[in-house]
């Protein structure tokens, strides 16, 4: 009987006790409850603007020294819309960065000095934003003058005087980042405590004003019209003769581009598009220099530019200068007459690194089927004609959507043949590659010859392919020598014409 009364002492006293702890959760709590509970983690500071107009922090310490109650607070608190200006000073130099935010429009931000140059999108929001308002997460020491190296306030590695639209300004001070990623120390005003802020927020006063500058070296094309080039210039230290390109405007040949200097001849399709693809539209790594001395545009080798192209469009004339590229690929670029010097991969810009022999077609001669009216291969002491007509029609269908389609009928001794049987040898004929630009004289007889008949103006082009060393052969076009095909190449082209004959 008397473990049961126990017991029941117990029970009795655990249901008081949950009803008082229900009590104390449900019931009411003043606002000076609600101050102390939010301040647990707060540390002690008072901020104030002295009679200057700059804003100040101090720590709360005891007649020790020691900080009264340590955690996260706030320094100042703006928005990057009420700042004017921020002037920057850190291992890149110094800048002021201007800010302007007309009533109901978003913030415009210029570099004093620099205000003609369009700034990269971010940057200056970055900045302004790390400006604006400061937290740290806690007080990491005061500067005694005697430990300054050990946060990194012996040499700091950036100072920003912040000017707001109140006219009150504020000193941010930023040190070294902490150990272990747990932030980076700063200081306010010209107080000695060093507090712990977001080491990614003050990394944007490490920006200097290359950062600033927009990567955008020149705008692209405004449509399919203006984005050809009519001529391509190329030239400079790299080059000992001028390479001259022209859009191929001639339906004889599957060609973009031709090359008219140093010598004439049909373009390499996808070095032409490598060449003129890199000209406009351009968008840089990096900034180098803003407004170079000569010293500076030596020091970045344009001085005496490795490249340089001028391509003339419909709408504009774009220039460009260009140094060698270094080991990791990369150049040093900018508009002629312009004052930014940008680096980009040289990838990029395949003038850079073009020549004579990128530039020679990657076929010996590749006409166009429909722009023919003849083929004859001479082969073996043997001619072998081909007659060629293509027609165009234009049908409409019953959505009236209309559709251009062309039909070509080949005919060999007069009779006609099927298309599907000649287009093996019109085709291995046209893909026979330069395996290279070498040239020679041609000696001796050719082993086989290619004659085009083209039926607009009855013109000819005359292919020779002269036996050489190394199972290759020199390739002649209209009698000059443009380089050397494979003998399989050759070969292939011997076994589609037998084809057509047995």
């Amino acid at each position: 009987m008397k473990n049961k009364k126990v017991l029941f002492a117990v029970i009795a006293a655990a249901v008081v006790l949950v009803g008082i702890m229900l009590l104390l959760i449900f019931l009411p709590k003043g606002e000076k409850k609600d101050e102390e509970a939010a301040s647990v983690d707060e540390a002690q500071i008072s901020v104030s603007t002295d009679s200057k107009g700059y804003h100040q922090a101090a720590v709360q310490r005891n007649s020790s020294g020691e900080v009264e109650q340590n955690g996260s607070g706030k320094l100042i608190e703006y928005y990057p819309a009420q700042i004017s200006q921020i002037h920057l000073e850190n291992k890149k130099g110094t800048v002021d960065v201007l800010s302007n935010t007309p009533e109901g429009q978003a913030t415009v931000y210029t570099v004093k000095g620099y205000e003609k140059f369009n700034l990269q999108g971010g940057i200056p929001d970055q900045i302004a934003s790390a400006a604006a308002a400061v937290s740290f997460s806690q007080v990491a020491g005061k500067d005694d003058g005697k430990n300054s190296a050990d946060y990194g306030f012996d040499a700091p590695r950036a100072v920003a005087t912040v000017t707001y639209i109140d006219n009150t300004k504020a000193v941010i001070t930023v040190g070294n980042n902490a150990p272990q990623e747990a932030g980076t120390y700063v200081k306010f005003g010209d107080g000695e405590d060093i507090y712990l802020a977001d080491e990614e927020t003050m990394a944007a006063f490490d920006f200097g004003l290359t950062d600033l500058i927009s990567l955008t070296i020149n705008d692209a094309a405004s449509d399919t019209e203006t984005s050809q080039p009519k001529s391509v210039e190329i030239n400079g230290a790299n080059f000992s003769e001028t390479i001259e390109l022209v859009p191929n405007n001639s339906e004889k040949v599957s060609a973009s581009y031709k090359m008219t200097a140093p010598i004439e001849c049909y373009a390499n399709e996808k070095e032409s598009s490598l060449i003129t693809g890199g000209i406009r539209g351009l968008f840089a790594d990096s900034v180098v220099y803003v407004n170079p001395s000569e010293s500076q545009l030596s020091s970045a080798g344009l001085s005496e530019p490795y490249a340089h192209v001028k391509a003339a469009y419909s709408d504009a004339t774009v220039e460009l200068l260009a140094s060698k590229p270094n080991g990791e690929g990369t150049v040093n670029l900018m508009v002629s007459g312009g004052n930014v010097v940008y680096t980009i991969k040289a990838e990029k810009v395949a003038w850079v690194n073009t020549s004579y022999e990128k530039l020679i077609s990657e076929y010996a001669l590749n006409p166009k089927m429909t722009a023919l009216s003849n083929m004859t291969v001479t082969y073996g002491g043997k001619e072998y004609s081909f007659d060629l007509s293509s027609k165009t029609v234009l049908t409409t269908d019953d959505q009236g959507s209309e559709t251009e389609s062309t039909t070509t009928v080949v005919y060999y001794n007069g009779n006609e043949i099927q298309t599907e049987k000649f287009s093996p040898l019109y085709d291995d004929a046209g893909l026979i590659e330069l395996a290279d630009a070498k040239t020679e004289t041609p000696s001796g007889s050719p082993e086989m010859k290619i004659t085009y008949t083209y039926s607009d103006d009855n013109s000819t082009d005359t292919l020779e392919f002269y036996p050489s060393a190394d199972s290759r052969y020199l390739a002649v076009l209209n009698g000059r020598a443009e380089g050397h095909s494979r003998k399989s190449d050759i070969t292939r082209v011997v076994g589609a014409l037998n084809d057509i004959l047995n």
